[in-house]
């Protein structure tokens, strides 16, 4: 158990006003958004489904045609090929995403549409460490707080 960040969390004025009971569940209840890797399968879905795929794929498959955007295709689409999970966190595809913007091969909606899949809502006390909280965790982290911890 994260007592520090569960200590931290109750010291927030939001809680003051709550019972222990009720602390424990809205502790319970807070999400955070992650970033997490994607499913190749699911971003070659989002940009078939906005009609981008097949460009993308028509210039990675054309060794003849102009750099850029040739490597940033011809990468996205040996990427989707492969079948891995990709990190949209990562500078590379970053890039890559801008080249395809700029050449008018997405626009920044359809990049928004594939960054909005890494985007995953989980449980606070999940990414802290902390596992459910129950009204133990609470009077103990209070007392902690009260004291001076």
């Amino acid at each position: 158990m994260n007592e520090s960040a569960l200590i931290e969390e109750l010291r927030k004025p939001e809680y003051a006003g709550l019972t222990d009971q009720q602390a424990a569940d809205a502790v319970n209840a807070k999400t955070v958004q992650q970033s997490a890797p994607v499913a190749a399968q699911q971003i070659r879905l989002t940009l078939a489904s906005r009609g981008k795929l097949a460009a993308i794929k028509r210039i990675g498959d054309n060794t003849a045609a102009p750099e850029p955007p040739y490597d940033a295709c011809a990468t996205l689409m040996a990427l989707l090929d492969a079948g891995d999970t990709i990190d949209l966190q990562n500078a590379a595809v970053s890039a890559a995403s801008a080249i395809l913007i700029q050449h008018n091969l997405l626009t920044q909606a359809d990049a928004d549409a594939v960054a909005a899949l890494a985007v995953k809502t989980v449980p606070w006390v999940d990414v802290e460490g902390i596992g459910e909280v129950g009204i133990g965790f609470v009077i103990n982290a209070r007392r902690a707080i009260a004291g001076g911890a």
